[in-house]
């Protein structure tokens, strides 16, 4: 580990093999992490039979509740994990700074995501669909500054977002106010886009699309 170690957390992960690029920046930069925390809403068990990855799992406790996590290819995972819950966030942020043996900071200073979606929009209309992602963002903005400032962490965070900007779920304007609403000071976007593997909630449909870098700026 260097002097300075830079780490980053991801929410809402499913496949492996699709995670979320955490070194990708603006501008077709790259920013490499020297750790990574991982986490997903499913149970361990759910993301094994669904996701298709073995790991060595093992169970801790954090503040009494018990969590369970695992290592994959040396970056950590952390399992049920809500991230509009500010408690599942400070405890898999917990887990990771005593794993990593580095301060909470060095973690969650930039937290990545890859299209959020609320749980059974297939049985949504549209505009529901549009108005429950708006709120899950905001949501997430907002458990992300509770989480940190709880941390103890101080000045600016990077929350970055890959969404399509047209992505008919959730467009690039109602994104922006969404994470906005949430606490965010401002955001831009790549002008870069990205195309990656992404997975459906289930686990079952995947396909290529193109999407792009959403950066809000919270102001810990």
């Amino acid at each position: 580990m260097n002097n300075n170690p830079r780490g980053a957390m991801t929410f809402a992960e499913g496949m492996y093999d699709y995670k979320v690029d955490v070194d990708v920046i603006f501008n077709n930069g790259r920013d490499k992490k020297d750790f990574v925390l991982r986490t997903s809403l499913c149970s361990y068990s759910d993301w094994k039979a669904n996701y298709c990855k073995g790991a060595s799992p093992f169970k801790l406790f954090v503040k009494g509740a018990e969590r369970k996590a695992a290592i994959v290819d040396r970056e950590l995972w952390v399992f049920e994990i809500d991230a509009t819950d500010v408690a599942d966030i400070i405890a898999a942020v917990t887990i990771a700074s005593e794993y990593f043996r580095v301060s909470p900071a060095d973690i969650i200073g930039n937290i990545y995501v890859k299209n959020l979606n609320a749980e059974f929009e297939r049985d949504m209309q549209p505009q529901a669909l549009v108005n429950a992602n708006k709120g899950l963002y905001q949501n997430t903005c907002s458990a992300i500054v509770a989480a940190a400032r709880s941390l103890g962490y101080a000045g600016p965070l990077n929350f970055w977002v890959f969404s399509n900007s047209k992505n008919p779920k959730i467009r690039q304007q109602a994104l922006h106010d969404a994470l906005v609403a949430g606490g965010a000071s401002n955001v831009s976007t790549d002008p870069i886009s990205h195309k990656y593997w992404v997975g459906s909630n289930d686990g079952f449909a995947q396909r290529e699309i193109k999407t792009n870098l959403h950066l809000a700026k919270l102001n810990i």
